[in-house]
């Protein structure tokens, strides 16, 4: 990626992985990606926001030199240190070992270990300001969770702009980076819904938090660290819009449980409808899933807006099933977490997906009331009388630890 001005004294300096389609090993990107890096070139006070992925590092060094001495840069602004920002980082201290770091507590703490060495490290304080002139200025604004808990903005008031790294930031290569030049902005939406879903969504109530600061800063431009600067103000307030309507949980005022199942034979079923039945007649209001036949992303929205997880399946040489096991793997802690889990079942031989599903339910940070409930084979009258006890227990306990 060639090194271009963005605005008066902002250029860009990162460089671009078009060929990369797996990232962090679980995300796919089919269009690449960019690893954005800026440089402010004001005399006195040359910065340098963020690193790139280390196997880039003589190309970016290349980019800085092109525009200034390495000898010359006084800062080094580090917003977040996940390796494809930081991994470089160490090569340009070990080029000018006087360069000032800033960045947050955790920024600092973690670029220790990814520097393995001592540098001039300064932890940054919300609304913090550093100047670089009697012109210019950057103040600092903690977002933590957006997606590390070490990530920062950086307003850049004299240009108008911010610095973001991965909030709203997207995984596309593009031959320019403007958002503003690429006709094809449906491109973009989907680029920039996949990078939330597979980064953001986790911390919807962080990224509202974020949002907000953006928000106060009315800046005109967006410098993210992956694929295209937002470079006008409508740009800016549409991905702020798309971030805002993703991150607004809509929950219910009622208990509310997703019930996820699969059936081979209907005999889950036939538990998984009575114990339905109960839960609603308990008053509580039911989402109910089968699958593989609903896609994953649906079911997992509407846990988020749930106070209850309930996954029900045969049991399969001596395990859970892998649709299922599908759905758990999507979710994480943070989605985990305040929330009740429990599971049921019909089992032939010896009926351990119960068992296994909770499990992995509390290693998920759910809570649970019971031991769930199992049937062997097909359920009987006395069966169905027992699921029911079951969920109309399971509702109770609830409850009861939600109102404590």
């Amino acid at each position: 990626m060639k090194v271009f001005n963005v605005k008066n004294n902002v250029y860009s300096v990162g460089v671009s992985d078009p060929g990369l389609r797996v990232f962090d090993i679980m995300m796919e990107t089919k269009h690449g990606t960019t690893y954005n890096s800026y440089l402010i070139k004001e005399q006195g006070g040359i910065t340098i926001i963020d690193g790139v992925k280390e196997q880039f590092t003589d190309q970016w060094l290349n980019n800085i030199r092109s525009l200034v001495d390495i000898s010359d840069i006084k800062y080094l602004v580090v917003q977040h240190t996940e390796p494809d920002h930081s991994g470089a980082i160490p090569h340009l201290l070990a080029l000018n070992p006087n360069i000032q770091v800033f960045g947050s507590f955790m920024a600092m703490a973690n670029l220790k270990e990814i520097n393995n060495g001592a540098f001039n490290a300064n932890v940054v304080k919300p609304k913090q300001e550093l100047k670089l002139s009697d012109r210019q200025s950057l103040f600092f604004h903690p977002v933590p969770n957006v997606h590390w808990p070490d990530t920062i903005i950086i307003h850049d008031p004299f240009n108008d702009l911010a610095f973001t790294c991965d909030f709203l930031g997207m995984h596309i290569a593009p031959l320019q980076l403007f958002f503003s030049k690429e006709p094809n902005k449906a491109i973009i939406e989907e680029e920039l819904t996949l990078y939330y879903d597979a980064i953001m969504a986790p911390f919807k109530s962080d990224a509202l938090k974020s949002v907000a600061t953006l928000k106060s800063l009315d800046v005109s431009m967006v410098l993210n660290s992956h694929g295209y600067i937002l470079d006008t103000k409508e740009a800016v307030r549409w991905a702020l819009d798309k971030y805002t309507k993703w991150s607004t949980v809509h929950k219910s005022d009622q208990l509310t449980v997703t019930v996820v199942f699969a059936s081979a034979y209907g005999y889950t079923r036939r538990l998984k409808d009575v114990i339905v039945d109960e839960l609603l007649k308990g008053g509580a209001l039911v989402h109910v899933f089968e699958v593989p036949n609903v896609e994953i992303a649906r079911i997992v929205g509407k846990i988020e807006e749930s106070d209850v997880l309930i996954v029900a399946s045969p049991t399969f040489v001596g395990d859970g099933i892998k649709p299922i096991y599908d759905v758990l793997n999507s979710l994480n802690p943070v989605i985990g977490h305040g929330k009740y889990a429990s599971a049921f079942g019909s089992f032939g031989w010896s009926g351990e997906a119960i068992r296994n599903y909770l499990n992995r339910a509390k290693e998920l940070r759910f809570k649970t009331v019971d031991d769930g409930f199992k049937v062997r084979l097909k359920p009987s009258e006395k069966d169905v009388e027992a699921a029911r006890v079951y969920a109309r227990n399971f509702i109770t306990k609830v409850r009861e630890e939600l109102n404590k």
